[in-house]
């Protein structure tokens, strides 16, 4: 029969293993905020920063246009499931459909919007396996309805920690292209490179 301090030894263990392997670590942070190339047309806020109080162990860095300077995109770094949760990201798909077999469509997360439930199959499969998809979006601050079509793109690093990133790519009122899938498909495989040699602690 297993004690009660047994019980309580393996809970304790299974919680700092999982408090661990949550743990973002300066690093990542620093490789994940250096030496970024980007498109001419881009401007970056150089650190990532952390996103606030209402998102703690969050770390995003900005996107911006050199043009316009208008606001482009968002790399964030986060073990805040609120966070992810907010962003719309979830694993399991909340209403079941048959067009939404993961064996099929290799769906590995799922987006959700106030408008639709988009699946997120493969981005990039090397060095990393990243999932992406181009949801609805909107930047009134009404948001009555979407006008813009986002890319989001998400991949876990370890179990507690993830690499999101949403991305403006055009204004579909306007008809204006902001950025380009190709663009942030380059910015992912540097950022899964050096991710793939700085994870973990030390």
């Amino acid at each position: 029969m297993i004690s009660m301090r047994s019980i309580f030894g393996i809970q304790l263990a299974l919680f700092l293993q999982s408090t661990v392997a949550s743990e973002i670590y300066k690093k990542e942070i620093i490789a994940l905020s250096q030496d970024l190339h980007i498109p001419a047309t881009w401007r970056i806020r150089k650190n990532m920063a952390s996103l606030g109080k209402d998102y703690p162990r969050t770390y995003c860095t900005e996107f911006y246009s050199r043009k316009s300077n208008q606001w482009l995109g968002r790399l964030c770094l986060s073990s805040n499931q609120n966070f992810i949760s907010a962003m719309g990201v979830r694993d399991e798909r909340p209403e079941d459909e048959d067009w939404a077999d993961r064996s099929k469509y290799e769906v590995g997360y799922w987006i959700v919007t106030p408008t639709f439930i988009y699946p997120m199959t493969p981005f990039i499969l090397d060095p990393i396996k990243t999932y992406e998809a181009e949801v609805d979006c909107s930047f009134d601050e009404r948001g009555n309805r979407p006008t813009s079509t986002c890319h989001a793109a998400f991949y876990q690093l370890r179990e507690g920690v993830f690499l999101h990133s949403i991305f403006h790519i055009s204004d579909d009122v306007k008809r204006q292209r902001k950025a380009y899938v190709s663009d942030i498909r380059n910015l992912w495989i540097q950022v899964g490179k050096k991710i793939e040699n700085k994870s973990g602690p030390k």
